[in-house]
């Protein structure tokens, strides 16, 4: 009763229970002038309800390594600097609509001394929302002050550390592991209800992917849904047709999502379906895939390729177009060549809650299903892990590579 996700998920590592004091059975005798009174529901309703407060200028603090003593690490520096710059532009986007905005932004370089004298600036306990750091070892120390300052900390980055379990102020935008592959195993045998599943190790000396493939093979067999494997020198064009069942959609998951693997897999299996056609088959992978996509594209096309991902943007998207052209004008320079792109990982975080604060002020955890955006690349779906802890983003899409040419951005929702 304590923990009702438990009714439609299984328990696993990493998952963290609510378990309740036991009750105390004594019953307190009143004092002895003093009546007991009852209160109604509407009483303790009307002293638990808060009032709407609108915020007339959010104040926001973006607290980040941009490493300006130079002493940091170059291409982290350019990483932070891009989603600063694309945060910059989500505040212009809502000041054109009447939004206004105090924006602060101090540099906590690459280590944790820096964080309590920056911390300790009068105007940061009057911040309406923080974004950042970027560093496990930073956020304890930061989400500590959010805590007792009543102030929301976005997390835009790490994945690691467990403050979100037991500090309400805290949202967490990248999704921790359990979360992530708990979330893509549902959606997966959702969409390949009728499935065989053939995983297929290219040995390419990487073991990257262990946990989800053994988390998905437990998946799999709750759900009665049949897999088999092959190896290495074994995968060839006919031991791929002898594992595939010609009345079953057949989906191959390499067992890694190097590119490595990639290069040893897809050969095999193209021609595999071109001797084959008139056996289903698709091939399943991995957010990784993006930064590979311009090497294989016509592969993927031709294999009716899937990969999970909670960060996705379509170059030929209007609002990506826009957003990339827009982002050449202010800053004369292209976005890095990255998964996730920084600059639109800015823009969509800060759009979002600084248009959600200006919305709906202290009243935003209740309505953050409402916030109405587009995001660019970052899809949010946000739940409170558990009574007094905060928020994990659990979106994930599958992007969807088909036969007839066209790229589908699946939205389970």
């Amino acid at each position: 009763a304590a923990n009702p996700e438990l009714r439609t998920e299984k328990l696993k590592k990493g998952k963290f229970l609510c378990i309740p004091y036991a009750k105390d059975t004594k019953t307190e005798t009143p004092a002895d002038n003093m009546p007991a009174v009852v209160p109604t529901d509407d009483q303790l309703f009307s002293e638990s309800k808060k009032e709407t407060r609108k915020i007339s200028t959010i104040k926001a603090a973006v607290m980040l390594p941009f490493m300006t003593d130079g002493k940091g690490n170059r291409d982290e520096q350019t990483r932070m600097v891009e989603y600063y710059e694309g945060f910059l532009m989500a505040v212009n986007s809502l000041k054109e609509k009447g939004v206004s905005i105090d924006l602060y932004a101090y540099d906590i370089h690459n280590n944790s001394s820096s964080i309590q004298t920056i911390l300790n600036r009068s105007e940061l306990k009057s911040m309406d929302i923080i974004f950042g750091p970027a560093y496990p070892d930073q956020v304890k120390p930061v989400a500590e002050f959010a805590k007792n300052n009543n102030i929301r900390l976005v997390i835009p980055f790490t994945s690691k550390g467990n403050e979100v379990f037991n500090n309400p102020a805290i949202y967490q935008i990248n999704t921790p592991q359990s979360y992530l592959y708990s979330e893509v195993y549902e959606h997966f045998t959702r969409k390949f209800t009728t499935a065989n599943v053939i995983f297929l190790d290219a040995e390419d000396g990487d073991k990257d992917k262990a946990d989800f493939i053994k988390g998905l093979k437990e998946e799999l067999k709750s759900k009665h849904i049949p897999f088999t494997g092959l190896k290495g020198e074994h995968i060839t064009p006919e031991s791929l047709k002898g594992a595939m069942n010609h009345n079953m959609d057949n989906v191959f998951i390499p067992t890694s999502g190097t590119n490595v693997a990639l290069i040893k897999l897809l050969p095999q299996l193209i021609v595999a379906s071109r001797d084959n056609p008139d056996y289903r088959m698709q091939l399943f992978g991995y957010p990784e895939w993006q930064t590979y996509t311009h090497d294989h594209l016509a592969s993927f096309y031709e294999l009716d390729t899937y990969f999970y991902s909670s960060f996705y943007t379509n170059n030929l998207f209007p609002e990506a177009v826009q957003f990339s052209s827009d982002y050449r004008k202010w800053y004369s320079k292209d976005m890095l060549n990255s998964f996730p792109k920084y600059g639109m990982l800015g823009f969509d975080t800060g759009y979002f809650f600084l248009k959600g604060l200006s919305q709906y002020g202290n009243k935003l955890e209740e309505k953050l299903d409402k916030v109405a955006v587009t995001p660019i690349q970052t899809g949010f779906k946000f739940e409170r892990v558990n009574n007094w802890g905060g928020f994990i983003n659990r979106k994930v899409f599958f992007v969807h590579f088909t036969k007839d040419f066209e790229l589908i951005k699946l939205d389970f929702e």
